[in-house]
């Protein structure tokens, strides 16, 4: 079994530190288990990318985005290299994730979602790619020349580590909502999730608290090697929450809809509603199971249903739009002054 660090802070930073501890500490825990970890800064992707090859297209051939080079075909050449396809083999290879962040304007720094945007995500969609498989086997000719990668639907397990030098909970609210949109399409169980504050300066984790980050950080290395290798449904949440929490996601992050109290979870979508309990709190009250929470397998495959007829719906629209071609052809040509870039002076064409 392997677990896959991924670092997303400054080199030799707060993350970096935590997520060795936590890496260390799964080893020490269970001695079968590999580890290894990226630095996500480090990547190299070049602007505009094609898809790689056997990227799951969920749009059906319907979208272009979704499998053309905005940039030209010699993208990669141009730009010095192309990481995305060792990435994936990274990710796909693995048995377990530890993401180790620090948080920058409330959420998670941003090169995380920029790389992970350009290899997860829509391309590794577990449910889309157990579809295509099934239409496979079922000689479906819409189906037959499309191709996806089967180490999606490996069993996997996941945690957290968020880390910032602000001690307000404001400053932090997007941290872990954020990194469980990275993984949710790949079918991921989370089984720990932290939130480390008051630890801004690099190192300042060994100093502040008697190290008890560290060791925090050690116990849910721990955690994802005790539940490594199990399906979704047997892997055990381990780490904190409330027990009013999300029972998909275990956060406390909603957003009201109003009309009779609903609420949905900011992280996956679960549906519930606010009400008073007997001391007269006002609390959250959860569908449970999960039907249309993004970390449900049927909430994935509804969100597939959904993008699939939403993509019906615009081909009727375009295909009456009188003149589109014509239309679309004038506004990507329509001339504005750009910024003037020292290194990407290419224009991206769709």
């Amino acid at each position: 079994m392997h677990i896959l660090g991924v670092a997303n802070g400054s080199v030799g930073g707060n993350s970096e530190i935590l997520l060795k501890a936590a890496l260390k500490a799964a080893q020490e825990a269970n001695r079968s288990i590999t580890t290894s970890w990226v630095h996500i800064p480090s990547v190299t992707i070049p602007p505009n990318p094609q898809p790689l090859e056997g990227a799951a297209d969920i749009s059906l051939g319907n979208n272009p985005a979704m499998t053309a080079a905005h940039d030209g075909a010699d993208n990669v050449e141009k730009h010095g290299g192309d990481d995305r396809q060792a990435l994936l083999d990274a990710f796909l290879d693995a048995d377990a994730y530890i993401f180790s962040t620090p948080i920058y304007s409330h959420g998670p720094a941003g090169f995380l979602k920029g790389v992970l945007d350009r290899i997860l995500g829509p391309f590794t969609d577990a449910t889309f790619v157990s579809m295509v498989l099934q239409k496979h086997q079922e000689g479906d000719p819409a189906f037959l020349h499309m191709k996806v990668d089967e180490r999606v639907l490996k069993p996997r397990v996941a945690a957290f580590i968020c880390v910032g030098g602000s001690t307000t909970p404001d400053q932090v609210s997007q941290a872990l909502p954020v990194l469980h949109t990275q993984i949710y399409p790949m079918h991921v169980k989370i089984v720990d999730q932290i939130v480390c504050q008051d630890v801004g300066r690099p190192g300042a984790v060994l100093a502040r608290f008697g190290g008890r980050y560290v060791q925090r950080a050690g116990e849910l290395g721990r955690n994802v090697a005790g539940e490594i290798g199990k399906k979704f449904d047997e892997a055990v949440y381990r780490g904190p929450g409330s027990g009013s929490a999300c029972p998909c996601c275990f956060l406390d992050s909603i957003e009201p809809y109003y009309e009779d109290n609903k609420i949905g979870c900011v992280a996956c979508g679960t549906k519930g509603r606010l009400h008073v309990d007997e001391t007269g709190t006002i609390k959250p009250a959860w569908d449970n199971p999960c039907g249309v929470s993004s970390a449900s397998w049927e909430g994935k495959a509804l969100h597939i249903r959904d993008i699939h007829e939403q993509m019906v719906a615009e081909q009727m629209d375009i295909d009456a739009c009188e003149q589109f071609e014509e239309r679309l052809h004038y506004w990507r040509a329509v001339d504005t002054p750009r910024v003037p870039l020292t290194v990407n002076t290419s224009t991206p064409q769709i």
